[in-house]
């Protein structure tokens, strides 16, 4: 089996999330303005926007203070230059926190995303995871409609399984729904992360491991609805800790096999 991992590209750029190079601009003055916490003048900030990348003229920035102003972020402060407003510290602080968000964000699905074999590997340890807890809490909230949809997924998979079609979008449905029923938003949105991982590597491994035990997949799929429907929250949580552990061992002899 060969994998393509691609390599890491641990960035963010910040500025990407501003809709023009004045908003970013607006909002490093401002940062600027809150550090220094005292009147700055324009070629102060010039030569802060300039290491920042951005190169503006006194007389753009001398225009873009004045909206500023006008926005009620800053004030004139006599000869000394603009100070900022609690107005424009409450807009900073709403803003760094958005961007902070952002990079967790970034960094997270970065991470989702293996960089070599045993990172796969630990990826589907992180899976199984969290998917034993959402197996738990379905068996524990699912309601009837959440049950009604596994079962629809079921037979879908049988469907795809004996018309030998590839079963790897309805397989990794399947795991969505049971995650869905579980109704703890955090996980939900952790496995929609993961699992779209899987999806991206899915002609590399997935696609060539469930065409191979589709039919053991489904075996395992249809005894953790089974026990869902019957509220056993221990032995949901077992079944899937198994059902994973299959799809890791499968992945691992198809590794040394190649």
């Amino acid at each position: 089996m060969s994998v393509n991992f691609v390599e890491s590209a641990d960035t963010f750029d910040e500025g990407s999330f501003f809709s023009s190079k004045n908003e970013y601009a607006e909002y490093l003055v401002l940062k600027y303005l809150i550090q220094t916490d005292e009147p700055v003048g324009s070629w102060v900030l010039k030569v802060m926007l300039g290491l920042k990348g951005i190169e503006f003229s006194t007389a753009t920035i001398g225009r873009m203070l004045k909206e500023m102003d006008a926005k009620g972020f800053t004030k004139l402060a006599g000869a000394q230059g603009r100070a900022i407003t609690s107005k424009g510290m409450n807009y900073a602080k709403i803003q760094s926190e958005r961007i902070e968000r952002e990079r967790l964000q970034a960094r997270l699905m970065m991470a989702a995303i293996p960089q070599s074999f045993d990172e796969l590997i630990d990826l589907l340890d992180a899976r199984k995871a969290l998917e034993c807890e959402t197996a738990r809490l379905a068996a524990l909230r699912a309601t009837p409609k959440d049950i009604e949809e596994l079962e629809v997924s079921l037979k879908k998979h049988e469907e795809v399984v004996r018309g030998k079609i590839d079963p790897t979008d309805i397989a990794l449905d399947f795991h969505i729904k049971v995650a869905k029923a579980s109704y703890n938003r955090f996980l939900i949105a952790s496995l929609d992360i993961l699992i779209y991982e899987e999806l991206r590597l899915e002609s590399q491994i997935a696609q060539l491991i469930t065409r191979e035990r589709g039919e053991e997949y489904l075996l395992q799929h249809i005894s953790i609805v089974d026990s869902i429907k019957q509220r056993n929250a221990s032995e949901a949580e077992r079944l899937m800790g198994v059902h994973i552990e299959t799809l890791i061992s499968a992945i691992k002899e198809q590794a040394e096999g190649n």
